[in-house]
């Protein structure tokens, strides 16, 4: 999981995709990102392919929703971009533009890449995501995962905005009497490695160990090393934010871990404990409120400075938690599990980013979620409509997943 440090004055970042620049730029993204970062040799849509090309074709107004567990997810897409010809838009989380600032971010914008502040009300950002999916010029691609959790094999859930802005899309259709269709493809993205890597994982479990002056355990296998590094690494946090070490298994532990760290944030910041959302909606929350208050914060004032910034360490620390189920391993221990539990490791703790070898990656855009469904001929909608319409999409990506 990447760290950002995005305590910055946030500019929305709109996109300007480009005719002349965007095919080039797919290549780009094809020879340096996608085949030697990423290590994808192939990539095969195994679903739902020509009923999307058929829905892009017909000018609907599309939202495509992958799942996403890998840094290779937008690169894999912007690869069908450039086989299908088709000018896929995408919204990315602001700290990506923060990171790729500069003429690398302007390259983004190139190929329709707009920002998203998650941590805040970004209604210029929610305005563009449904002018473009009312036009339907261009298929909007967004992650409602919100985070790259590397679960290649689970679905974490999903945030509700995707929902919210196709329902809002589609009264605005109806209103304008379009007649065209609305539709959320909820999308699964699956990667497994072609080479043999089996050979890799003892030699980087001997360099994660060491970096903790953890004894390397030879005579444990891989999967027994993998639990007992975890559960080093766990202790080492546990005692370096909270002084202490919960108790239970390893499962047990991180829930306990990441939701009292949770908790104090919520209560020094909110003045309230929102127990009925899940772990990330609430990291985000109380995630906003302390950046407001370190942008509103003269920067003469080091020590409240210095405490809101080591709350949102905690918060980060909480995240990561949040990506370690516990059980991924032990559930299945094949060598994709592994490799990219090992992978995990290595991105948290050494910050290295290392794929093991050649990847297959798989693309099954599952069936459409036909928006106009949920509304009646105003465009208005039944309260539960959000919430039936993610449960939908969750289950769609999480058959093809499992």
């Amino acid at each position: 999981m990447n760290r950002y440090e995005n305590i910055q004055k946030y500019i929305f970042k709109p996109p300007k995709y480009s005719n002349f620049w965007a095919p080039f730029i797919y290549w780009i993204s094809d020879t340096f990102y996608l085949h030697r970062k990423h290590k994808i040799a192939e990539v095969v849509v195994s679903a739902g392919g020509e009923e999307l090309l058929e829905k892009i074709k017909n000018n609907n107004s599309l939202l495509i929703t992958p799942n996403h567990s890998d840094h290779a997810d937008p690169h894999v897409l912007t690869h069908l971009n450039r086989s299908y010809n088709i000018p896929i838009h995408y919204m990315a989380a602001r700290e990506t533009f923060e990171v790729y600032k500069g003429f690398n971010g302007k390259v983004m914008q190139r190929i329709g890449v707009f920002s998203i502040d998650r941590d805040g009300a970004d209604i210029k950002a929610l305005k563009e995501a449904m002018n473009i999916v009312h036009e339907g010029k261009f298929p909007l691609v967004m992650f409602p995962e919100g985070e790259i959790y590397h679960l290649n094999e689970k679905l974490t859930p999903l945030n509700e905005g995707a929902a919210t802005i196709m329902l809002k899309t589609a009264k605005k259709l109806k209103k304008d009497d379009r007649n065209k269709g609305c539709y959320i493809i909820p999308t699964a993205m699956k990667y497994r490695y072609i080479d043999d890597i089996a050979a890799t994982f003892v030699p980087a479990m001997d360099r994660l160990e060491k970096h903790i002056k953890l004894d390397s355990s030879l005579d444990l296998d891989i999967v027994d090393r993998i639990y007992n590094f975890g559960e080093a690494i766990l202790t080492i946090k546990e005692k370096e934010l909270l002084n202490m070490s919960f108790e239970g298994s390893v499962a047990e532990r991180l829930e306990a871990f990441r939701d009292h760290l949770i908790c104090e944030q919520e209560q020094k910041y909110l003045k309230k404990i929102d127990e009925n959302r899940k772990h990330p909606n609430r990291i985000r929350k109380v995630k906003g409120k302390i950046q407001s208050i370190i942008l509103e914060t003269d920067p003469s004032e080091h020590q409240k400075l210095n405490e809101c910034h080591n709350d949102l360490n905690r918060l980060y620390a909480a995240m990561q938690l949040y990506s370690y189920p516990g059980q991924y391993v032990t559930e299945k221990s094949t060598p994709n599990r592994i490799a990219e539990t090992i992978l995990k490791f290595e991105e948290d703790v050494l910050g290295e980013y290392k794929i093991k070898g050649r990847r297959k990656a798989e693309v099954t855009f599952c069936e459409p979620i036909d928006i106009f469904e949920y509304v009646d001929n105003e465009g208005n909608s039944p309260k539960t409509a959000v919430g039936d319409i993610t449960e939908k999409m969750e289950a769609a990506i999480k058959r093809v997943l499992a």
